[in-house]
């Protein structure tokens, strides 16, 4: 082979002088232009690291390596043996050979991942190309292409690039041009990477094999060169230092960030002033303090010195002597501290006066002494004793009111200026170079032994722990032939990794930059430039388990070139849950399930949010509503599930005598309520469907060892938010005992989940390490634990109230946070304001925001905080859209410049009750022990500081609170007697607002982003201008609401969109974003239901498990077997066994083939089938034969009697006689062992997947003709309770089986069809009779099976199907399991008589079952309840929810419906006595009977008179009337013998209420009865006591004659001893009596002598029931009225609640009470015509009485008053009559004087009578029984 190039003019001495680089650029561009590509790689190959330094400084390299990809072979076959593979080879040994921190972010894990590639991938296609070259020859002669199985060697190549070894000649083309892809990809890759200009240094130490020089003379930038690094490291601390700068004296010159940014500037604007600005800088480097360079701005009058040098005429350089720590940690050195400034002004005096803060040493320090000389020399002086605090505030006021504020100039960065900051210069980059620590921090980073650090926000904790990894990782760079260390961060929270690994790299970055040329710095200055204005890239902050993309799937994969690594641990946990599982589809074991959930990412974990919305409402516990979801919840995940004695537990789950018995110090929060919080838990865990991840990966690393190497470092951030189950997994990944490093803050666990201490961290690692538990060793060296006390993020002011908060958690609840040292801040600060002591308490801080709205609104930097999103939508609501509005949860992790903590106090959960004991026990902290705050319930103000100490924090300048609820009062007495806040009222928010850029909205907008706050970072990219941010975030925001979403058709469309934004972002996009974008819109797609848009975007995402579970859902089996066939390597191996399961079972269910054989023979496919289990499959496969006898058999055989009943009636249709009824008998059979007797056969028959169903559906079509009659009507029933149990078909089925006998079926339909009673509740009154009447049959034929009248026996085959008897050897039978019959037998073997005994035992009990739920049924239905009072009275609707009454209207209340109701109730007592006639003596047997008797009597003397009385009763319209009747004389009788008086005056007069209630029922009944007798009893007597004087001295026999007799004369009395004696009386009962007595009175109201005293009179036809009315004298109606009055008083004082038992609505029953006898009092008025009784009347019904001189001798005028009382009292009965239905009043008009009475009123009928008894017999319906 003929070399294109001359080498010789490529030697490296003359490619180090500029003609001869020269010479050799022009040679190869001339060798390009006239020979292939491909010769001239090859020759440069020759030389070792001549082609990469070539391709990283030729100047067309450009066009070189577009030579290069252009030249890429087509033909696979012609790869192996192109210039590529030696290309790929040597680039990637390059670049693996270089160190990791040369690379950015991925580059070095995928630097590792293509070079093991590239070393495997020769092999491999020499092999495929021989597979595929033989194939070309077989297709040019016509021969059969057969597969060719290649050796085990081979096979064992093709294996480690996911091929199979079984292919065929497409197969291996199509492997071969997948390998190509790949190479292509991995050579552009290689080609980016050498036009980069970091790799230019690289490339030529590779060829010249020693290090470049550069010339520092001149101007900057050759002033820059870093002497050779010291490999010897004797502090880890001096890793970090950055090196001495050439030309620049031993003075360190430290930068700040506003320095940097001025110089910057001038860089970029005016590089001459830059230059004198390094030269000034220079000059102070070398101690030259004299002239112009150290003018004194402010001397040691004022504290600390501040000095100027003059650079130019009207710039200064303003600078300050410090002290600080040097480079090996251990003492300080004079250095200076530089900052640009534009003038010179007030801002000095200030920072003198504040650096004085520091003490009398530091200011001697920081002032120069004289040395007579012009140069100062550099010291080095013994560190401070403590670090540095004032409380200086940074916020400066002037005379205008205006504040300015500078906390810049003491939170400012500091860079020590070296070579790498002056490269960063020229290359305009960004730097991130070490800062300078303080004390604590180098003490931690160079602690040798493990550590905990806790400090609060602020306080440096992972800037501590990054450059402790910066420092290892440097050092293993310093140091020769040393493993590099495997150092691993660990956080829970995508964002804070991807921030911390950011941070790493640029200091990885910035560092590298001393090491670059002149012009590698000129290609980044450029490159920094075009990417000045680019968008950072927008990942999606909530995926903690797929945070890294490019991470191996597994631990064990993982490299050295993978580390460091920075991971969230939900995907550290999958790898490692990957490495663990076992991927054999025939392992059940549950832990290895679950594991396989994690990797596949379908693990279930319960968050905070999923909880609160779906869980917490469902959990009904008085506890959990008391306590809160966030304490319940902590609890729950804490302590059940994540605690150390969890772990312990056999199942990971604390059980309840482990948890109540857990230490109340310990665990205070539920200390007293465990076994209500446990009870809780158990609901919970019923309704979850949760996997125990960690748990799971613990017990298979219990089982086998961690595959893959252990870390040397393990560092974990924010540890306080991890369970101690996770914190076992994590210290089981580090080998090294003294390489832990865990940092976090409990007084910031408000994580959900969290509940544990540094100090049980402590514990627990020392534990686990003591005991070596799954192989964690012991640290030889006892930890040290750090804490932080210093806070460089807030100032004192917001530090000293959040420190206030801590000292109030630690005095009370010390167990519940780590005790740490005060915190301090470095600067002083403004107070916080409490807003508060507002005039306006109806508006609450209305004034304050009315400011806001339209262009004034907060600021980019300021945030209100508010409880919840409730309160959130309320502001914006009512204000509009202000301000960033975060809740307090949302808020955690986030810092605001101002802070506006709203409403807290009085959104809390805590009590004000709390809040005082807190202020109580704090004012009395000497004497605390008497004020106990720390248990349960108080421990819920533990949690509500936590929070408050969280919301403080949040503010870095200005926190106002807005509160002034009394909850805020205790705290804000407790602050403001502290002096750590102001108290102001609130004023106009607008003073507050502060002004942003866009750049400053876009940054909040990203860091809301970041913290997953997509609607607030929406509103910040708007007000920024970034369209395409905001994009993003809406899609983010639109699938965070698609995730809340319940309903699930908003679920679906929220979703749909959420995707389609997606695809929007995604086509947008460039890079990884576009791939990530394309896979958050599958996942939508995927949750919207939408699988085939979901598989299709999951396959551009290049991620084929996701497209093959779409597919799945979507039954695209033929894409899944595409993809099994084409891309197996991308899918696990559990994963392609379960795809192939799933593909079997569906192409065998179906009879069809895949598009690709997955077996190959059938016989094969019938053993797998066989050997799986998938005997449906197996079935088919037979029918798929024809085989169907032999199926049927296999189908009985394996229980599955559908499957049979199916294959019979194929065989059927071929011509087999006997199948149908064989096919029926198997399916009627199966029915009845799934439906017997009191199964629920509805739901059985309508589970579309039981057997019942499935064979029912099978036979029904079958005609009837071919069936016998008894199969027929089985069918029939049971199809019939199919569509419904409760229809009349089902019923009259019940009525057929019994015309035929058939009494078991018969009640197994009735029992059916009442096996879920109706409601009855609103039910009409004819709705309710068909139920009784019905259910009355049902209860008939019970008792009589009951009662032996209708006996079954177990020989009866009916009966054997419906109970579930089967018939065994000897005359015995055994009961089905589960069955009506069946109980817990000793033996399971019965005799008939045992079977008989058995069964009338549980059918009496079914009968008392179900009569008494019937009866509490009936009981509360309205339509036997009386009507409601509030309506009849008012005639408006009832507003009342729980009234129980009837609402019909006056008109609508007719005869009909008083005769329905009472019906209703003799149906009913005639079911509860046919009930009592069988089950004996039963308890509650006389609480019913009198129940019911008494509603019975409601309903017939109904409370509300319009409704009906005894004369509407029609007995012709009751079912079975006299048997009712019969039943409910019996029940008087029984209750007559069961009441009793017993002396307790309470308990005598509802005994004297029943007495009424009985004889009003028996004279409405009629028929014989002896209640005098019974009253007449001594036993049953009730005395009148000593004030009133009468003869018999029984007022319950007085009672009785009352109403039996018809006798006023005892009837009064008895009603005045029970206005005067009673309480608790019955009122309707009450009125009920005196209107029985008033009706007794009829025939004494006209006077005495009158021939016919009822011509004439208005009366209720109630009251001529009797015919015999007695004649009274007029002393007996004066003492009814007597008794009137006291009964109308007590109506009218308001006080009837005293004497009378009131239903639930009071009020309206005393109106109708009230109405009902001013009624009367109004009938009586108008019938009598004795002026004296008028009078009396008048007076009770309060109105004027008439005046009458002479009562025997009536004047003409006094006749005139009385016609006027009487039109004034018919009136008003009209009125009160007024749209009734039913006309209760009539007009009697005796016949001899029908034609002289005139008609009174229309609407009162005129009732023309002989004498009494013609009155009594016209007014009622049909005589009594």
């Amino acid at each position: 082979m003929v070399a294109i190039l001359d080498l010789d003019r490529f030697t490296v001495p003359k490619l180090q002088t500029e003609e001869g680089k020269h010479d050799a650029f022009e040679h190869l561009n001339d060798a390009l232009a006239v020979s292939h590509i491909e010769d001239v790689v090859r020759d440069l190959l020759l030389k070792p690291g001549l082609l990469v330094y070539i391709l990283s400084v030729f100047p067309n390299a450009t066009s070189m390596r577009t030579k290069i990809l252009d030249a890429f072979p087509t033909d696979p076959l012609t790869l192996q043996q192109s210039f590529i593979s030696p290309l790929l080879s040597k680039t990637s040994a390059f670049f693996f050979s270089l160190p990791s921190h040369a690379f950015q972010r991925d580059e070095s894990r995928t630097v590792g991942k293509y070079k093991r590639y590239v070393t495997d991938v020769w092999p491999a296609v020499g092999i495929l190309s021989s597979i595929a070259a033989g194939t070309k020859l077989s297709r040019n002669t016509n021969h059969k292409e057969k597969k060719t199985v290649v050796l085990n060697h081979d096979a064992a190549i093709l294996h480690k690039l996911n091929i199979q070894s079984s292919l065929d000649s497409d197969i291996a083309m199509e492997s071969l041009g997948n390998v190509m892809a790949t190479l292509l990809r991995i050579l552009r890759f290689y080609l980016g990477l050498l036009s980069d200009p970091r790799f230019v240094g690289h490339c030529e130490q590779g060829y010249f094999d020693r290090s470049g020089e550069q010339d520092d003379e001149g101007d900057v930038e050759a002033a820059d060169g870093l002497p050779p690094a010291d490999t010897q490291v004797p502090y880890l601390g001096a890793t970090l230092a950055a090196s001495d700068i050439n030309r620049f004296g031993e003075w360190p010159i430290l930068m700040s960030t506003s320095a940097t940014k001025h110089l910057f500037n001038w860089r970029r604007d005016d590089a001459k002033i830059a230059e004198c600005i390094l030269k000034k800088l220079r000059q102070l480097s070398r101690g030259q303090f004299s002239g112009n360079n150290c003018k004194m701005l402010h001397g040691p009058s004022h504290s600390i010195p501040i000095y100027q040098a003059e650079v130019l005429s009207n710039l200064r350089l303003v600078y300050q002597i410090d002290r600080t720590l040097d480079d090996d940690g251990q003492a300080e050195r004079e250095v200076y501290g530089i900052y640009s400034h534009e003038q010179l002004g007030h801002i000095w005096p200030w920072l003198s006066k504040l650096l004085n803060g520091r003490g009398e040493a530091y200011r001697q320090r920081c002032t120069l002494a004289g040395s007579g000389s012009a140069v100062y020399n550099s010291a080095v002086l013994p560190p401070p004793p403590e670090e540095f605090a004032t409380d200086e505030s940074p916020i400066s006021a002037h005379e205008d009111g205006s504040h300015e504020d500078f906390s810049c100039l003491m939170s400012n960065k500091y860079f020590k200026l070296s070579t790498a900051y002056l490269n960063g210069l020229i290359a305009e980059q960004k730097l991130e170079l070490p800062l300078q620590l303080t004390a604590k921090e180098w003490q931690i980073v160079q602690c040798p032994t493990s550590c905990y650090v806790i400090g609060r926000s602020g306080t440096g904790k992972t800037t501590a722990m990054i450059y402790k990894m910066l420092g290892i990782q440097r050092t293993w760079e310093q140091l020769s032939d040393s493993r590099k260390p495997r150092q691993l961060f660990v956080t829970r929270f995508p964002v804070l990794a991807a921030k911390v690994e950011e941070f790493f790299t640029g200091l990885v970055e910035s560092l590298a930059l001393a090491g670059r040329t002149q012009d590698e710095l000129r290609d980044l200055r450029s490159q920094n430039r075009h990417a000045e204005n680019k968008e950072p890239q927008m990942m999606d902050p909530l995926n903690a388990l797929n945070y890294r993309v490019g991470t191996p799937q597994k631990y064990s994969d993982l490299s050295d070139h993978d580390f460091p690594l920075f991971i969230t641990f939900d995907q550290l946990a999958r790898m490692i849950a990957a490495d663990s599982h076992i991927d054999d589809p025939n392992c059940y074991d549950r832990h290895n399930f679950i594991l396989g959930k994690v990797i596949n990412d379908e693990s279930s974990f319960i968050t905070y949010d999923i909880f609160t919305a779906n869980y917490w409402p469902r959990l009904r516990s008085a506890l959990a509503q008391y306590y809160g979801p966030w304490l319940v919840f902590s609890e729950f995940m804490g302590v059940i599930k994540g605690s150390e004695q969890a772990f312990r537990s056999p199942s990971g789950i604390l059980d309840r005598q482990t948890y109540t018995n857990l230490s109340a110090r310990t665990f205070p929060v539920f200390a007293e309520d465990r076994h209500s919080l446990y009870s809780a838990f158990e609901s919970y865990s019923k309704l979850k469907r949760e996997h125990g991840g960690t748990y799971a990966i613990l017990k298979a690393l219990s089982r086998n060892p961690l595959k893959g190497l252990p870390v040397d470092r393990l560092y974990v951030d924010e540890v306080q938010d991890n369970l101690i189950i996770d914190i076992m997994l994590l210290r089981i990944l580090c080998n090294n005992p003294d390489g832990l490093f865990w940092a976090g803050d409990t007084a910031q666990t408000i994580s959900a989940g969290s509940s544990f201490r540094f100090a049980d961290l402590k514990s627990f690692i020392f534990r686990i390490e003591a005991e070596g538990s799954l192989g964690v060793k012991g640290c030889c060296k006892k930890p040290e634990l750090f804490e932080l006390a210093i806070n460089y993020r807030s100032h004192g002011g917001i530090v000293n109230c959040a420190q206030s908060v801590v000292e109030l958690i630690t005095d009370f609840w010390p167990e519940s946070i780590d005790i740490l040292e005060t915190e301090q801040a470095m600067l002083g600060g403004p107070k916080p304001v409490f807003f508060a002591e507002s005039e306006d308490e109806t508006l609450l801080y209305e004034p304050f925001f009315s400011g806001l709205g339209g262009s004034r609104e907060l600021g980019a930097e300021q945030c209100i905080i508010v409880r919840d999103s409730v309160v959130r939508r309320k502001i914006r609501e009512r204000f509009g859209d202000i301000a960033v509005i975060l809740t307090l949860q949302e808020s955690k992790g986030l810092e605001f410049e101002d802070v506006f903590l709203y409403n807290f106090f009085e959104d809390s959960a805590a009590p004000l009750s709390q809040w005082r004991v807190l202020l109580t026990a704090f004012n009395s902290r000497e004497t605390a022990s008497s004020l106990d705050v720390s248990g349960s319930p108080h421990s819920v103000l533990c949690t509500e500081l936590k929070n408050l100490y969280v919301g403080i924090t949040r503010a870095q300048k200005k926190l106002y609170i807005l509160d002034q609820s009394q909850k805020s009062e205790p705290m804000r007495e407790l602050w403001s007697n502290e002096g750590l806040i102001e108290v102001a009222p609130p004023t106009d928010i607008c003073r507050y607002i502060g002004k942003s850029s866009p750049e400053q909205w876009a940054a909040s907008g990203y860091k809301l982003f970041n913290a997953g706050q997509f609607q607030e970072a929406i509103r910040c990219f708007e007000r920024a201008d970034r369209p395409g941010q905001v994009r993003i975030a809406q899609a983010y925001q639109l699938r965070q609401v698609a995730t809340s979403t319940v309903r699930a058709s908003g679920r679906q469309g929220a979703f749909l969109a959420a995707a389609e934004a997606f695809v929007r972002c995604a086509r947008e996009a460039t890079g990884t974003q576009t791939s990530g974008f394309y896979g958050d819109a599958a996942k939508c797609y995927a949750s919207a239901d939408r699988h085939l848009d979901a598989a299709k975007f999951y396959i551009v995402a290049d991620d084929y498990a996701g497209a093959a579970a779409q597919y799945r859902k979507a039954g695209r089996f033929d894409r899944i077997v595409q993809i099994l066939a084409y891309h197996p390597r991308k899918l696990t191996e559990s994963l392609k066994q379960e795809l192939l399961y799933m593909c079997v079972v569906h192409y065998s269910r179906d009879n069809l083939r895949p598009p690709y054989p997955l077996f190959p023979s059938t016989r094969a496919e019938l053993k797998y089938l066989e050997d799986k289990g998938l005997h449906k499959a197996r079935i088919g496969l037979l029918e798929l034969h024809g085989r169907f006898r032999e199926v049927a058999e296999v189908q009985l055989s394996l229980g599955r009697p559908c499957d049979a009943i199916q294959t019979l009636l194929r065989v059927e249709l071929r011509g087999s006689l006997d199948a149908v009824q064989r096919a029926v008998d198997i399916a009627l059979d199966a029915v009845w062992r799934a439906c017997s007797f009191d199964m629920p056969v509805h739901d059985i028959l309508c589970n579309k997947d039981s057997d019942a169903h499935k064979v029912l559906n099978l036979i029904k079509d079958i005609p009837p003709g071919r069936l016998n009659a008894s199969d027929s009507r089985q069918i029939r029933f049971f199809l019939a309770v199919e569509r419904s149990p409760r229809t009349e078909t089902v019923y009259r089925l019940g009525e057929e089986f019994s015309d035929w006998g058939e009494d078991a079926l018969a009640l197994m339909a009735f029992d059916v069809c009442f096996s879920q009673l109706p409601a009855l509740y609103s039910a009409h009154a004819a709705q309710i009779d068909n139920f009784l009447k019905r259910f009355e049959r049902y209860v008939s034929l019970l008792v009589s099976i009951v009662s032996h009248e209708t006996p079954l026996s177990p020989t009866d085959p009916h009966v054997r199907k419906v109970f579930g008897i089967v018939p065994s050897t000897d005359h015995h039978y055994t009961i089905m399991e589960g069955t009506f019959l069946h109980k817990r037998f000793l033996h399971n073997r019965h005799l008939s008589a045992d079977i008989d005994l058995l069964l009338n035992a549980q059918l009496k009990a079914r009968l008392h079952q179900k009569v008494l739920k019937e009866d509490n049924m009936i009981s509360v239905a309205r339509a036997l309840s009386t009507q409601c009072p509030y309506l009849v009275l008012y005639d408006q609707h009832c507003r009342k929810r729980d009234c129980g009454h009837q609402h019909w209207k006056r008109t609508s209340l007719n005869a009909t419906m008083y005769n329905m109701k009472i019906n209703l109730h003799l149906q009913q007592i005639r079911i509860l006595d046919l009930f009592f006639s069988v089950v004996g003596k039963y308890e509650d047997r006389h609480a019913r009977m009198t129940s019911w008797l008494n509603r019975l009597y409601s309903a017939i003397y109904c409370p509300i008179y319009i409704e009906g009385s005894v004369p509407d009763l029609n007995w012709n319209t009751f079912r079975n009337a006299a048997r009712c009747v019969d039943a409910v004389r019996k029940w008087i009788r029984e209750t007559i013998e069961y009441l009793e008086p017993t002396g307790d005056p309470t308990d005598d007069i509802n005994y004297l209420m029943n007495i009424i209630r009985v004889t009003c029922l028996h004279t409405a009944l009629g028929g014989e009865c002896v209640l005098r007798e019974y009253v007449s009893r001594e036993s049953c007597r009730v005395s009148y006591g000593e004030h009133l004087s009468v003869e018999d001295d029984n007022v319950s026999l007085d009672i009785v004659e009352s109403l039996v007799e018809l006798d006023p004369i005892v009837g009064v009395p008895a009603l005045r001893f029970l206005l005067q004696n009673g309480l608790d009386m019955d009122l309707a009962v009450v009125c009920d009596f005196a209107e029985e007595i008033c009706s007794t009175l009829v025939s004494s109201l006209h006077p005495p002598g009158d021939l016919c005293p009822l011509h004439d009179l208005v009366v209720p036809r109630r009251w001529m029931i009797s015919p015999d009315k007695p004649v009274v004298g007029r002393d007996i109606i004066q003492s009814f009225l007597f008794c009137l009055r006291l009964l109308m008083n007590v109506l009218r004082s308001g006080r009837v609640s005293m004497k009378f038992a009131l239903p639930k609505h009071r009020e309206s029953f005393v109106d109708i009470a009230l109405v009902r006898m001013c009624r009367m009092l109004c009938i009586l008025g108008y019938n009598v015509r004795d002026m004296g009784l008028c009078k009396a009347i008048a007076e009770i019904l309060l109105l004027p009485p008439p005046e009458v001189r002479d009562k025997r001798n009536l004047s003409l005028q006094d006749l005139r008053q009385l016609a006027s009382l009487r039109r004034q009292y018919l009136e008003t009965i009209l009125a009160l009559d007024s749209g009734a239905a039913i006309k209760d009043l009539v007009h009697l008009v005796h016949r001899n004087n029908r034609y002289l009475t005139r008609q009174i009123s229309p609407r009162i009928p005129q009732l023309f009578f002989v004498d009494a008894a013609d009155v009594s017999k016209q007014v009622k319906q049909s005589p009594p029984f």
